[in-house]
């Protein structure tokens, strides 16, 4: 659409009439509308009475002159945005200048030419036009930016809200299951139990364990996208996880007819650091899916390393495949694996787990340096590729041997161990209760922070468990107020040796996964972290670490009067043997087996062990060889 073709008005302000008419005749051949003013006065009344589109205005005018004019409409608020055209006879450029320093936007010289007013005209008010479009898309800019920040300030609401609920969500529903998963615990080592008891047990106990997967995989994505999640970098020894994982998978695979290929580069080191937890997660989330999706054929995994970066030596990328010759998946389902909840066709009728393993992997790929790659054809396989960057270890590091067996007492030629239970949980207070109080360690409880503090320094136990949720006063500030102290008493010069005022360690006890992180605990003055729910096995280990604890274990307990050259060839079984055991126990110990969960299967040792020392001694040596595939043979021919 043409300018002239929206009526656009034109004020002409010229004491001349002749030059008046000429230009007004002229302009309405274009459509142009017009408005006459024969002084400035009128002139810039009428240019606010009908506020024109552009404006003409003669220089040289009785009354006030064109310059004047000119200054009154460009400091009112209603006329300053019209451009105006100055017409004049001078010729002078100090006229000029004057005229562009009150507001004009051009010029034209008399006699005026017809087709020049015209072409100057149009030129302005293309750029008025131009200029009120600008404008307008500056204010739906500026609207949609007040639109969207409106709309990230929601969002930032809404991912508060979910975090805090899932915080609460995690506390909430993580302190029962301490207490369900921790009693049941206890009460597997029970004897006296008949079968009904023995199986209403191990449903309670796996029920409690699937409901804390789910649980741990909603929390572990609800951390990474909130940022919480962070590398827990350590060392270890990169064959010995890869050799459990491959004899937990065999096993699996055997059962369903597939063949399992593990192929270790030469090169490939043995020792690295970095997040061992997560690197496990990946590859049983990797091997389990590739093994359910497979029916025929096999499944494959490669390891190999590169050195890189500037000190090569100690400095690695490590890459897993995993390969499977299952029914592959189409390209353009590829970006549907790496979204939470979603299910390819291949996975049509697999209502396993949560549907955020594959998520989960590869954010923890990514927080380790890497990220995955895949290939397959529908019909012919996938091929899952991943790289993690990982530091090798600068001498090689000296495993501390795990203990075996559960502890069933204090060694001998220790002190009594006052243990502090800060915890406002009546069921977690008894759970460690119970299992300390036995082995000889001298217990109190305390239900809120103030209290602890108070028995702190009445009673100065040798370790504190603490809970970081706690009413009256929270475990941080009664950490704090313990150090404080313990710093105020070094300050004054009084000995460190002085069994009031040594180092007490504090280890902080938690359900509340996502908003008690570890550096945040260690940094309130926490020496160690545990999240509920937790093994008992742990509970020992971190005592034992911190203060030094000796324990007594069956294994060793029962060994110890055997002779220290009893052959290897005495510690076996036979299928006969493990078909006199009862069926739910035979039933456990193959799961926690096909899982190479070493703590369920020395907990359902311990149970035989009432039953049978040979059998449990015979099982226990099979474990400690990873000869998980032996026991999973025996009990399926003793079936």
């Amino acid at each position: 659409m043409n300018i002239e073709q929206r009526n656009n008005t034109i004020l002409i302000i010229d004491d001349n009439a002749a030059n008046i008419s000429v230009i007004v005749e002229y302009m309405k051949t274009y459509g142009f509308e017009t408005v006459i003013a024969r002084n400035g006065e009128t002139g810039v009344k009428r240019a606010k009475l009908v506020l024109p589109d552009i404006i003409l205005l003669d220089i040289l005018m009785p009354g006030i002159d064109g310059f004047e004019t000119c200054r009154r409409l460009k400091t009112d608020e209603s006329t300053q945005a019209i451009p105006v055209i100055f017409m004049t006879a001078l010729t002078d450029v100090e006229d000029k200048v004057k005229g562009f320093a009150v507001g004009g936007v051009d010029y034209v010289t008399k006699p005026v030419q017809q087709e020049e007013v015209l072409a100057r005209v149009r030129t302005h008010l293309k750029i008025q036009a131009q200029n009120r479009q600008l404008q307008q898309q500056a204010i739906e800019l500026n609207q949609s930016r007040l639109m969207a920040e409106a709309a990230l300030t929601i969002a930032e609401k809404a991912s508060k809200a979910k975090s805090a609920f899932l915080a609460n969500m995690s506390h909430e529903l993580r302190t029962p299951l301490n207490a369900i998963l921790g009693f049941s615990q206890l009460m597997a080592g029970s004897v006296g139990m008949n079968t009904s008891q023995q199986d209403n047990l191990a449903i309670i106990r796996r029920s409690g364990e699937h409901l804390l997967t789910l649980i741990n995989d909603v929390l572990d994505m609800a951390k990474i996208e909130s940022g919480h999640t962070v590398l827990n970098l350590r060392e270890f020894d990169l064959y010995r996880l890869l050799n459990d994982l491959e004899n937990m998978f065999r096993l699996k695979a055997e059962e369903m007819q597939l063949q399992l290929h593990v192929d270790l580069s030469p090169h490939l080191p043995q020792f690295i650091i970095t997040d061992e937890v997560k690197l496990r997660q990946v590859l049983i989330n990797l091997l389990n899916n590739a093994i359910k999706f497979t029916k025929s054929g096999g499944v494959a995994v490669r390891v190999n390393s590169a050195e890189c970066g500037a000190k090569a030596e100690h400095y690695f990328e490590i890459q897993f495949e995993v390969e499977d010759s299952g029914p592959g998946i189409a390209v353009e389902e590829f970006d549907m694996l790496f979204e939470p909840f979603q299910q390819t066709h291949a996975a049509e009728g697999v209502y396993e787990g949560t549907g955020l393993g594959l998520p989960i992997s590869r954010k923890f790929v990514q927080l380790m340096g890497g990220d995955f790659k895949v290939h397959s054809e529908v019909g012919q396989g996938s091929v899952f590729k991943f790289t993690v960057q990982c530091d090798a270890p600068r001498t090689i590091p000296t495993l501390e041997p795990q203990s075996s067996g559960e502890v069933v007492a204090l060694a001998p030629g220790q002190p009594i161990f006052r243990i502090l239970i800060v915890d406002d949980k009546w069921d977690n207070r008894q759970l460690l209760l119970r299992l300390l109080n036995p082995l000889g360690f001298e217990v109190q409880e305390a239900r809120n922070g103030r209290e602890a503090v108070a028995q702190w320094q009445e009673w100065r136990p040798d370790l504190i468990w603490m809970d970081m949720r706690l009413p009256v006063m929270n475990g941080y500030e009664a950490v704090r107020r313990i150090r404080e102290f313990e710093a105020k008493c070094e300050k004054t010069g009084i000995s460190q040796t002085d069994n009031k005022v040594k180092h007490t360690p504090i280890i902080a006890l938690t359900a509340s996964v996502l908003e008690d992180r570890q550096s945040d605990v260690l940094a309130a003055g926490c020496d160690a972290l545990l999240y509920k729910p937790f093994y008992v096995r742990d509970i020992f280990e971190m005592m034992k670490k911190q203060i030094g604890v000796r324990y007594i274990y069956a294994r060793e307990n029962n060994s110890s009067a055997a002779p220290s050259n009893k052959k290897n060839n005495d510690l076996t079984v036979t299928p006969e043997a493990l078909a006199a055991l009862p069926a739910d126990i035979l039933a456990d110990l193959e799961k926690a087996a096909i899982r190479a969960k070493i703590n369920d299967i020395h907990t359902i040792i311990h149970a035989i062990r009432a039953h049978s020392e040979s059998i449990a001694d015979a099982l226990a040596h099979l474990v400690d060889c990873f000869e998980y595939d032996k026991i999973l043979s025996l009990i399926r021919k003793a079936r």
